[in-house]
């Protein structure tokens, strides 16, 4: 294959995948559907945050590592992350798991033992940031900002 044909090929590709790419819709957080305490104590906290996400495109992407700053009831528990990179369907609402390792240094003692005891029952989580989607080498940050009552599991 000749150099001008290759660089035809690559303008005609890049040309289609930019097209398609025109009509992306602002991906949506439908909300918290959960917060499940994996392991709490004194030192520090293992938890999972699971958030719904919706893809009114006609196309799939995949959602990057991202990160959430986390408040449960009033205390900062610390940063959320999703481990790695997934995939979503076009037209698809599902919910992905961020994993929430954070310490308590600098933390209020009553309000720890609260969450250690499970006294705070149903409270209010507050997730703030910012979610990393695309495809190929079209990425956008859509802000995240959910306030939603959810019991501890």
């Amino acid at each position: 294959m000749t150099t001008n044909r290759r660089i035809v090929i690559l303008v005609c590709l890049l040309a289609f995948f930019i097209s398609g790419c025109r009509d992306f819709k602002e991906v949506q957080c439908t909300g918290v559907n959960g917060f499940k305490i994996n392991k709490i104590s004194t030192e520090g906290i293992d938890a999972d945050i699971l958030l719904g996400v919706k893809n009114p495109n006609k196309v799939g992407f995949s959602i990057y590592k991202s990160e959430f700053d986390v408040v449960y009831s009033g205390i900062n528990l610390g940063k959320a992350k999703l481990s790695k990179r997934v995939h979503i369907n076009a037209n698809a609402e599902e919910t992905y798991r961020f994993n929430l390792k954070s310490s308590f240094k600098g933390a209020n003692l009553m309000d720890i033992m609260k969450l250690v005891n499970g006294a705070l029952g149903k409270g209010m989580v507050e997730v703030k940031g910012d979610l990393k989607v695309g495809k190929f080498f079209v990425r956008k940050k859509f802000p995240v900002n959910l306030k939603e009552r959810v019991g501890l599991n």
